[in-house]
């Protein structure tokens, strides 16, 4: 009997976070770090995550197409066209890895025609395994996890990221300036997953990123809208997996986030 989607992605996750865990009290030089087109570090731990899970994949799924960010440039399927693809992050948060930072994970999600179906998030370290499926709620380690109930900025927590580009960093300082009026409660983590997954959970009333990709956001976002929260661009408008902006929340401050994101985007 073949396995279902998300007892695949778990397995996955599980079995890519043993080998992040046996090499997480290396130092830098032994994993070999390089860095990418925009200073992002890549290690040989976040390959050899990479092989293993899609190895798992294929295997189980193996006409599903395949979006990682260790590997894209070998399979970039249409995501937004027909059929399944997975999207992969083998490990979010390198920087806080190599680092001995602990808060770093493994993600991923399962589209179809371009809609997140599930998503999987797995800190190994803590053992905490997020997991989200379409139309059947967000879960911790099985237990059924829902959004905060804030109803106000004042006093909000918020998470808030951004990529590499001079013009990712210009726009999302422009926003946490004026975000920061409203609430002094802010938190950088080094990990979009984590992030979202603090949302979903009620650890964090929003989550705030600038310049990211699908393999950072797509299983964190249906965490989120699965638990009860609310996901949009900068501007208010649909999320998609082409979005580069996303705004998270537990859906009760939704627009007074987006009033800020809207009007700081558009400088």
């Amino acid at each position: 009997m073949a396995s279902s989607p998300l007892k695949t992605a778990i397995f996955a996750a599980r079995e890519a976070g043993k080998i992040l865990m046996a090499a997480y009290e290396g130092s830098a030089e032994s994993l070999d770090v390089h860095y990418k087109k925009f200073r992002e570090p890549v290690s040989i731990v976040d390959l050899a995550s990479n092989d293993a899970i899609i190895q798992k994949i294929s295997r189980a799924f193996p006409n599903d197409g395949i979006l990682s960010e260790e590997s894209k440039g070998l399979e970039a399927p249409n995501i937004a066209g027909a059929g399944f693809t997975w999207i992969i992050d083998p490990l979010d948060g390198t920087s806080n890895f190599i680092n001995h930072i602990p808060l770093f994970a493994v993600v991923i999600a399962r589209v179809q025609n371009g809609i997140p179906m599930l998503g999987v998030i797995y800190d190994p370290l803590h053992d905490e395994l997020f997991t989200a499926d379409r139309g059947k709620g967000a879960r911790l380690n099985g237990k059924p996890i829902r959004v905060s109930e804030r109803d106000v900025t004042r006093g909000a927590m918020l998470f808030a990221g951004r990529g590499y580009r001079d013009h990712d960093r210009l726009r999302h300082g422009r926003i946490i300036y004026a975000l920061e009026r409203k609430t002094p409660y802010f938190r950088r983590l080094g990990s979009a997953a984590h992030m979202l997954a603090g949302v979903a959970c009620g650890r964090a009333d929003a989550t705030i990123l600038t310049g990211n990709k699908p393999w950072d956001t797509v299983a964190g976002m249906l965490l989120v809208e699965e638990a009860g929260g609310k996901v949009s661009n900068y501007c208010g408008k649909h999320w998609t997996i082409k979005s580069e902006d996303l705004v998270a929340t537990n859906a009760a401050i939704h627009k007074h986030i987006v009033a800020i994101t809207k009007r700081s985007a558009s400088r």
